[in-house]
């Protein structure tokens, strides 16, 4: 998975959609790069002026510990992944 912008606010999501003429499908595919038409730079830094994330794998947090369970939700062991 590449990078992407995360704008959750439906609010700011809408009035971009507005103000460009998209619907709101089509910023979704903007902001995860998947349309790179004339304005998908300019909806992007719009995005970002209205609180949008750039989200990166390289930035995502990995886990270093992941909990096993048994088939009721408790817990059965824990494995460190740190190496």
């Amino acid at each position: 998975m590449g990078q992407f912008y995360q704008l959750k606010d439906p609010i700011a999501r809408k009035e971009i959609a507005e103000q460009f003429g998209i619907t709101l499908a089509n910023l979704s595919q903007i902001l995860n790069f998947k349309r790179n038409g004339s304005n998908a730079e300019k909806i992007r830094e719009m995005a970002k002026r209205k609180g949008a994330v750039l989200m990166s794998p390289d930035l995502e947090q990995k886990a270093e510990t992941i909990k096993i369970l048994d088939s009721k939700g408790k817990t059965e062991r824990i494995v460190n992944l740190k190496k």
